[in-house]
């Protein structure tokens, strides 16, 4: 696996659900139809790998990956870090159960 981008997420201003999700949004560019929801942005970030979907304005290679590197994390609320930890997680356990490598790599710092 070899990093294709990196997109880095500030949490210092993020103090609950909502905002991280539009955070998200921004980040990614999500689609304007997008549900604000757990579910929701684990299908925009599984696109990732699927351009052709629109679900995300970032994409990567089938066999590449996307660093997410989480600025801040250690001063987030625990629903915020347990959100983002949950949702990487599921996204990533997607494309295992798809056999193909994970896509998101987290790099937490304080």
């Amino acid at each position: 696996m070899r990093v294709e981008k990196t997109i880095i997420l500030n949490l210092s201003d993020i103090n609950d659900i909502d905002s991280l999700y539009k955070e998200l949004a921004l980040l990614f560019g999500f689609p304007d139809f997008f549900g604000r929801n757990v579910d929701a942005v684990i299908d925009c970030i599984f696109g990732v790998r699927y351009p052709e979907e629109g679900m995300t304005k970032i994409n990567i290679s089938k066999d590449g990956c996307l660093a997410l590197k989480i600025k801040n994390f250690s001063n987030a609320p625990d629903i915020v870090k347990e959100t983002i930890i949950s949702i990487i997680e599921f996204v990533n356990y997607k494309y295992q159960f798809k056999e193909m490598n994970p896509a998101i790599l987290l790099h937490l710092t304080k």
